[in-house]
């Protein structure tokens, strides 16, 4: 008797930054061997400044017939000042993009963080809008100062 899992299939192409950033527009993030929740590298985003955004993303055309998708990843935190405003901060958010390209409403934030924090495992799950083509997922330091240490992003199908 053969038994099979069924494990859903990881829509993030390199989630966990193994092959540096194949898959991902990088915008001032590092992989790095020194934290990291599981493989030989995370990637880690280190800001002075809360004046601006570093972070990386990665835009995923969304199959057919996906209706709501699960969207995680492991993060930890170290010092961790937000700017100004409540959005800022070390932050996970997904966007739904059209045929064009042209953003969705407003992204879902998943996690928001600050201060100083162990890893630790944000996740979500998400209903696809209607006419959603794609996702984006963002990960970063968003007018905020500190480090974020990010590995495992993952976009699964939910049944």
């Amino acid at each position: 008797m053969i038994n099979f899992a069924s494990a859903q299939k990881n829509m993030v192409l390199n989630g966990g930054f193994e092959d540096e950033f194949y898959g991902w527009n990088n915008n001032g993030a590092m992989q790095t061997p020194y934290n990291l929740k599981s493989g030989k590298y995370s990637c880690a985003i280190v800001t002075r400044d809360a004046a601006n955004w570093t972070g990386i993303d990665q835009t995923v055309q969304i199959p057919k017939k996906v209706q709501d998708i699960e969207f995680s990843a492991w993060i930890a935190t170290t010092n961790v000042v937000k700017g100004k405003d409540d959005w800022d901060g070390a932050i996970f958010t997904v966007v739904f993009l059209d045929s064009q390209d042209k953003e969705m409403k407003d992204g879902v934030n998943i996690a928001q963080i600050t201060g100083t924090n162990g890893w630790a495992l944000y996740k979500k799950t998400i209903k696809i809008p209607d006419k959603a083509y794609s996702f984006k997922i963002l990960v970063a330091m968003g007018n905020a100062s500190g480090t974020m240490l990010v590995d495992d992003v993952a976009a699964v199908k939910v049944d």
